[in-house]
């Protein structure tokens, strides 16, 4: 059965309050992708179903929104979004940003080679999604995404291993 745009809505909101509430009780500090932000949130046994239901019914009402046209767009601009973090990875520059704390694009550029106009694109996709942010034109900060990358070289070795370039 196909539910509506309100019907999702309300869901996802029932949810949601349904998720502050519990973590209010259990003193979960709410998530936050701002750097140097630590949550139990993404990882607590207590709210897992109820956070994967809401993701489920979140990417259904995306779906609904989007349509079919910019679903497909979507599907397929994740291939570049993978690519993007591959060479953001292989380039040293996440660790360059985290041992720095910031990083122009002028830094960035000098750093691994990768000329300017290329790594604003790669930088651009890592931006929407999260990865890195620009707190100012040009100026680069990491995540708590980007941060976890650096602190867990397990699901860094385990990315890097899942898109892996083909041999020309």
């Amino acid at each position: 059965m196909t539910s509506t745009i309100r019907e999702l809505a309300t869901q996802i909101l029932a949810l949601c309050t349904h998720l502050e509430q519990t973590c209010n009780e259990a003193d979960i500090p709410p998530p936050s992708l701002s750097a140097d932000t630590r949550s139990s949130f993404w990882s607590n046994s207590e709210i897992e179903a109820t956070r994967s239901t809401a993701i489920g019914l979140l990417e259904e009402l995306t779906v609904l929104i989007q349509g079919p046209q910019e679903f497909l767009h979507e599907f397929v601009a994740s291939h570049w979004d993978h690519g993007a973090l591959y060479a953001f990875l292989h380039s040293q520059l996440l660790e360059y940003i985290a041992s720095s704390g910031r990083a122009s694009i002028e830094d960035l550029e000098s750093q691994s080679g990768i000329p300017a106009d290329k790594l604003v694109r790669i930088l651009g996709l890592l931006r929407c999604r999260r990865i890195v942010d620009e707190p100012e034109k040009g100026v680069y900060t990491l995540t708590a995404v980007s941060e976890e990358l650096v602190k867990d070289s397990d699901s860094r070795a385990c990315l890097e291993f899942q898109y892996v370039l083909p041999a020309r």
